[in-house]
């Protein structure tokens, strides 16, 4: 399998490789191109941007209808505060930290507001391929306010074109979207999945799917899911490409008796995307199928 790697002068972290059925996608999972890196470095966002990756930041709306850039609704123990996120305002994260995988704070990984997080982006270059996916998070009992929506779309004006909103939650990703022209629309229906287990079998996920697809763009379907549909003989990533739905295989990375064998699967199935935290590895692994 022939494959090669977005770079130049300054990094070869791998963007893409070279797959039988096309190019398949290295997105950063929360930025990252290590595993044992905080999440959300600035100069990895800068990075990417520059090479052309497919980026990945989660959002949380705080008390005040803010967007943060945060995985957790708690604080504690990935960033230096303490404290539930959707009961602070955005000005409650100032001074705060992400914390590597040994819960040093990086310097290179403040908690920030989307605002803040991407405002650096206006004054670098981008290469064409560069997208940025910003993963809603919500919470039950929390609806995202409008505020929330306006504060997205003020956060990215100027870079729409480069903006995907993946969500669970489809409903509010199409508001997202809806104020953000230009931007594409992802759907991760795991969340349904875990609700309904009759989901769980991949034409009826496939029908789930379908039923929703108007304006998705990408399906984030758990890994472990498409190697079963395909073991199953159902080439479910094949019939999203039917409906115009890529899909993004998340999240990969090795161990766990993740290797050669499922992402062979992966790419014979036509994945168009993979979320991994340690893109180097990934690369090298398809590289040497």
């Amino acid at each position: 399998m022939a494959a090669f790697e977005t770079s130049n002068q300054t990094s070869n972290t791998p963007v893409v490789v070279e797959g039988p059925y096309g190019p398949v996608r290295l997105k950063w999972h929360k930025l990252r191109t290590h595993l044992a890196e905080a999440p959300f470095k600035r100069s990895n966002l800068a990075l990417g941007w520059q090479l052309g990756a497919s980026l990945e930041v989660d959002i949380l709306a705080t008390a005040d209808g803010r967007f943060a850039v945060l995985h957790d609704p708690t604080l504690g123990p990935s960033t230096t505060g303490r404290g539930r996120v959707p009961r602070m305002p955005i000005t409650s994260l100032r001074g705060l930290f992400h914390r590597n995988a040994d819960g040093a704070p990086d310097p290179d990984a403040p908690v920030l507001s989307l605002a803040e997080q991407i405002t650096p982006l206006r004054g670098r270059p981008r290469a064409p391929s560069a997208n940025l996916q910003l993963d809603l998070k919500l919470l039950e009992g929390h609806p995202l306010p409008d505020s929330a929506i306006a504060d997205a779309a003020a956060a990215v004006a100027g870079l729409e074109d480069a903006i995907v909103v993946g969500s669970h939650h489809l409903d509010d990703a199409r508001r997202l979207v809806a104020a953000i022209p230009g931007a594409r629309l992802g759907y991760d229906p795991m969340l349904a999945v875990s609700r309904q287990p009759g989901l769980r079998d991949p034409e009826r996920l496939l029908r789930h799917i379908e039923r929703r697809r108007a304006g998705v763009s990408l399906a984030y379907l758990r890994f472990d899911a498409i190697v079963a549909a395909e073991s199953q003989g159902f080439p479910l990533v094949a019939r999203l490409l039917d409906l115009g739905i890529e899909t993004d295989a998340w999240t990969v990375n090795p161990g766990r008796g993740i290797g050669h064998a499922i992402l062979r699967t992966l790419v014979e199935a036509k994945v168009r995307q993979v979320t991994t935290d340690v893109s180097s590895e990934i690369f090298s692994l398809i590289r040497s199928l």
